[in-house]
């Protein structure tokens, strides 16, 4: 071997010792030591695609987000001309920390130079789903498929972006090709589950997650929505014993790692739990509902809940600490001083007080609003007139063509507001001017909006006006949950979910009506049945 030759066997050594030690500086989470490792790799062989990729993934771990930004930037532009595949890598490194306006630019790139590298229009048709763009998805995939008609990826993507749309024959017709091509893929048989579970057929995508799991048992996408559809069929203990993998990955937020602390039903007398706030404020209010056993159960009990529900909950649990969340807090290593015991996401606390329908028979507390502003709600519903009061939420912040089906619009309840001397009080927390101005210009119907109130800010204001409602109409969305936390009559149309444990009501909320929807987009049936069932329900 020459001494040029030795050197560089040599120097390459080094900079695989230096990368491997930055690699075990960032699986060990000391992300600025991994730092400076990745940078002297990068300083010796600047195209290292691994530190690269583990240099940018530890500035994003330090909230360096604009460092990491500009050094994909000037990796992108130093990029070698002509060279597919280091655009192709470049690409994967943007998509995985989602810097995906980059990670479009290259893998289009890396086409202008490829056009027929199926893997670059497989991986850009998911950059530009997550984008929005479906159609321009569908398109890359369907080119992806006539260059490479084999390609049991390129079908099994088009069947996830399908299954976005209502095209669900054309999504199930995918993925079973897919499945013809290379039956060996788990992710296509979790995405077939989740296919199925839109379409109501749960035994079905129980069935698909287990194939998923026989070929990755380690899936824990796959657990968790196994564990979401054994709650769906009734197999509560089951499906609750499954619950924390939607932590692992990462579907249930926030993902805040406690180790050695978090409860596992262990006797709380003399102990602090402290339990804390997942998801969004209609699976927080769900939640709730555990927490007076949980106090009863407890030495003490903390809540980490959003800040427009402290007060609220502090007034109902005043046994309790409630204090609001911290969002720099991630978990133990950067909570700062620990004044509890045990600790718990609220899901897992409902896994551990809810093993069966059983569990749920007890009545239990209501929220309690703030009695001056029931007074102030109390009075502007008075000035509306001596009829019932109806409250009605329709929509969400967050509405494509799946979540479309379990909403509907304002001018679909007009039996509602036909109902005798009954007002239509608007508890709906999106922007509804249009709809309602709509309403008046073409049907001469009034939505009821209280002045002043913030629907979206102001939670305690609207604890206070839907407590004085004397039924709400609602989706799964939070002015249901807050009804149904509230104790008010509910009249709730709903798509089969894991929330009801495999009966056709809410076992969280007996006083709560649920209408299923089924999955064919239409609205009519069970709006007429609501509108009728509310009106002998009110006696007018």
């Amino acid at each position: 071997m020459s001494a040029l030759k030795k050197q560089r066997v040599a120097e390459n050594d080094e900079i695989e010792k230096k990368f491997a030690q930055g690699q075990r500086l960032q699986a060990r989470e000391r992300f600025a030591d991994a730092e400076q490792r990745f940078r002297k790799v990068l300083a010796l062989d600047p195209r290292h695609l691994g530190a690269l990729a583990g240099l940018t993934q530890c500035l994003i771990a330090q909230k360096k987000q604009q460092e990491a930004i500009a050094t994909l930037d000037r990796a992108a532009a130093d990029a070698p001309a002509g060279d597919e595949v280091w655009l192709f890598e470049l690409a994967g490194i943007c998509a995985t920390v989602k810097y995906l306006h980059q990670a479009r630019t290259l893998y289009e790139r890396a086409l202008e130079i490829a056009p027929d590298m199926s893997s670059s229009l497989i991986n850009l048709a998911n950059v530009v789903e997550e984008q929005g763009d479906l159609q321009k998805s569908i398109d890359l995939l369907s080119r992806a498929i006539e260059v490479h008609p084999a390609s049991a990826r390129a079908y099994g993507n088009l069947g996830k972006v399908l299954t976005g749309t209502h095209l669900r024959d054309e999504a199930l017709a995918c993925y079973r090709r897919s499945i013809e091509l290379n039956p060996n893929i788990s992710q296509t048989w979790t995405n077939l589950a989740a296919l199925y579970e839109i379409m109501g057929l749960h035994h079905k995508a129980m069935s698909a997650l287990q194939q998923a799991l026989n070929l990755d048992a380690d899936c824990d996408a796959a657990r968790w929505n196994l564990a979401r559809s054994l709650l769906t069929v009734g197999e509560i203990e089951a499906g609750w014993d499954m619950y924390g993998f939607g932590f692992s990955c990462r579907e249930r937020k926030p993902y805040r790692p406690f180790p050695g602390l978090i409860w596992e039903g262990q006797d709380l007398t003399d102990k602090t739990i402290m339990v804390w706030r997942e998801q969004g404020l209609g699976d927080d209010l769900l939640f709730s509902t555990c927490y007076t056993d949980l106090i009863a159960r407890a030495g003490h009990v903390i809540i980490e809940t959003e800040r427009r529900l402290v007060s609220l909950y502090q007034r109902t649990w005043p046994q309790a600490t409630v204090r609001a969340e911290t969002w720099t807090s991630t978990g133990l290593e950067n909570y700062g001083p620990v004044d509890f015991d045990y600790t718990a996401p609220a899901g897992l606390v409902a896994a551990r007080l809810r093993r069966g329908l059983a569990d749920f028979a007890r009545p239990r507390p209501t929220l309690q609003p703030d009695p001056a502003r029931i007074a102030d709600c109390r009075a502007w519903l008075n000035s509306l007139g001596p009829g019932p009061k109806i409250g009605i939420s329709w929509t969400s912040s967050k509405v494509n063509d799946v979540r479309s089906l379990s909403y509907t619009k304002l001018a679909d309840w007009k039996d509602l507001f036909a109902i005798e001397g009954a007002a239509v009080v608007n508890l709906q927390y999106t922007d509804v001017s249009e709809e309602a101005e709509a309403l008046r210009r073409e049907h001469g119907l009034t939505l009821q909006r209280m002045p002043g109130l913030n629907l979206r800010d102001d939670l305690e204001g609207v604890a206070a006006l839907t407590a004085c409602m004397d039924a709400v109409v609602a989706p799964s969305s939070f002015p249901m949950m807050m009804a149904g936390a509230l104790g008010r009559p509910a009249f709730h149309y709903i798509r089969r979910n894991w929330t009801m444990l495999g009966t056709d009501g809410s076992p969280w909320f007996p006083q709560m009506r649920c209408y299923l929807i089924d999955d064919t987009g239409t609205n009519s049936g069970f709006v007429k049945r609501i509108a009728t069932d509310l009106r002998a329900f009110l006696q007018v």
